[in-house]
């Protein structure tokens, strides 16, 4: 494995330069909180509105959408991915019409994670050279076109749009991130929420609230980062406790408040608490040393930082210099026009119809930069389970109604739910049979 790039790296030191990193962090990941935290602050619906873009993220998934046409600036360079991801944020600012907004990128020279836990990431295979070009180039075109953008040394850009979040929180905003990436889930309370970008563009891709994640994860608000801690993300080459998938963590999650809380009950002698909800295989599955050390890696490493110095959330404030916008793009040979009315101030175009998903009920499996880019039928079935039926009601630990995923007690049979399968095909019926508490995931 190649060193890790230290602070002192020139690659480094021209990002700082370009004023392109944000502040030093400390050596670590903030530690995730012992129990989720409480429900945040909810901000007033009309609250302004701050847009935090995974920049990494759309920058993939344009560079794999438009490869095939190899469009390149004069000097021979590659751009299409610039040009998508550019195209991006403008659908996403046209559909959500921020008044701010801020794109982080992940530092590309150093990784505290990697610091910490060697293997990482390790197993991703090395980039192609054209998707690497724009990557390095993507930070300082978007800054010289007037985006704010922020890369903060050793860190990711999940840190960065945590940190947005946080900032949008304290001044009294709503935010939204925008992103492909799921990590983002976390993120979502009371003021936040996450529009997740698939497959079909910003019309097709649902923006997720404390209402409506549990019809895509089955946990509440709050939970995803146990649920992720449980189930582990091969994306990132961090393996959960073995033998654990994501309906059972679902289930723990609907009779415990956070992961912490399953392993004080094995510990303090009420193990029939998860027995009840799991069964004697999860349980016994659970009380490895394997389990529980992957649990307490995955919930630090996952823990996203919320202390980068970010600028005001009146220094982000929308709209953009067309003049300069288009220049900065133009030196590229990246041409845009209308598409940019939601970043520059301009009006809506006249043919602009309304702004409505096309979700369809099958959809297939496709991999982007290690993530899955469409959303899941449901959740995959646990070892030794039949699988899920999409026509049938969602399990216990999914939609119990209005109010999000029932607390089940540890000693009570699930409650049976009422609502609609998770993953797509629940959107899709969330969409032809909408419910008072769903009409904002197509907001």
């Amino acid at each position: 494995m190649p060193p890790v790039p230290t602070a002192t790296d020139p690659a480094v030191a021209a990002l700082r330069a370009a004023g392109l990193l944000g502040a030093e962090a400390d050596a670590a990941p903030a530690a995730a909180p012992s129990t989720p935290p409480p429900d945040r602050d909810v901000v007033a619906p009309d609250a302004p509105l701050l847009l935090a873009v995974d920049g990494n993220s759309l920058l993939h998934r344009a560079h794999h959408a438009h490869a095939a046409g190899d469009h390149r600036d004069a000097a021979g360079r590659p751009v299409w991915a610039l040009r998508g991801v550019v195209t991006l944020i403008a659908g996403a600012a046209a559909r959500l019409t921020p008044d701010a907004l801020v794109v982080g990128f992940d530092c590309s020279t150093s990784s505290v994670r990697r610091e910490q836990h060697p293997a990482y990431k390790a197993h991703r295979p090395d980039k192609h050279p054209d998707l690497r070009a724009q990557l390095d180039d993507a930070p300082a075109l978007l800054a010289a076109a007037g985006l704010p953008v922020v890369v903060a040394e050793g860190l990711e850009a999940d840190d960065v749009l945590a940190s947005a979040a946080a900032l949008a929180r304290r001044s009294g905003w709503r935010c939204t991130a925008v992103t492909s990436d799921r990590d983002s889930f976390a993120l979502v309370d009371g003021s936040t929420s996450v529009l997740r970008v698939l497959n079909g563009g910003m019309a097709g891709s649902p923006v997720l609230t404390p209402r409506t994640l549990p019809l895509v994860t089955g946990v509440r608000a709050g939970q995803y980062r146990c649920l992720a801690a449980l189930r582990g993300d091969t994306s990132d080459n961090l393996p959960g406790a073995p033998g654990i998938g994501p309906k059972t963590a679902a289930r723990l999650l609907a009779a415990f408040d956070g992961v912490d809380d399953v392993y004080a009950a094995i510990d303090d002698g009420r193990e029939d608490e998860v027995l009840a909800a799991v069964g004697p295989g999860a349980l016994a599955r659970l009380r490895t040393d394997e389990a529980r050390d992957n649990v307490a890696r995955n919930q630090r490493l996952m823990a996203m930082r919320e202390d980068i110095a970010l600028p005001p959330v009146e220094d982000l404030r929308l709209p953009l210099d067309l003049a300069r916008l288009q220049a900065a793009l133009g030196a590229r040979d990246v041409r845009l026009g209308p598409s940019l009315w939601a970043l520059v101030g301009g009006a809506p175009p006249a043919d602009r119809g309304p702004v409505l998903p096309a979700w369809v009920d099958e959809v297939g499996p496709h991999q982007v930069g290690g993530d899955e880019i469409p959303l899941p039928a449901g959740p995959p079935a646990e070892e030794g389970e039949a699988p899920p039926d999409p026509g049938r009601p969602a399990s216990a630990g999914r939609v119990a109604g209005p109010a999000g995923v029932a607390t089940v007690p540890a000693q009570a049979p699930p409650a049976e739910p009422d609502h609609v399968p998770m993953g797509a095909r629940g959107l899709a019926r969330a969409r032809r049979e909408p419910a008072e508490d769903q009409l904002d995931l197509f907001a």
